[in-house]
């Protein structure tokens, strides 16, 4: 899977919580590099955080369904409401923590599976 967030540490954070349950994930901050790895590696999810620009997120949630529409998105946002551009599988409150993401993230993942 693929992290995605502005803030190296929150996002090295969250994954490293996400591997203790058994995911393997990249970890990226710069967005040129996140841009090479939609197009080009394989991966089942994206989380985008909440502390991402709107306007990348947008971007990149196109670039995502373009070239990679069975991949599952989740957003982590300070509330419910994310851009309808994004139009992510789940979204989860950056403040109810790791266990919540993971809970998104398996809900995702199953209804992708489907």
């Amino acid at each position: 899977m693929l992290l995605l967030g502005q803030f190296r540490e929150l996002a090295l954070y969250r994954a490293a919580y996400l591997r203790d349950k058994g995911f393997e994930v990249t970890v990226l901050v710069d967005i040129a590099r996140a841009i090479d790895h939609i197009k080009y590696e394989h991966f089942d999810a994206v989380i985008f955080s909440y502390t991402l620009p709107n306007d990348v997120v947008v971007q990149l949630s196109e670039l995502l369904r373009e070239l990679r529409s069975s991949s599952v998105v989740v957003a982590i946002s300070h509330s419910f409401n994310v851009d309808r551009r994004v139009s992510p599988d789940e979204i989860v409150r950056a403040d109810d923590g790791p266990e919540a993401l993971l809970s998104a993230l398996r809900r995702a993942l199953s209804k992708n599976i489907q």
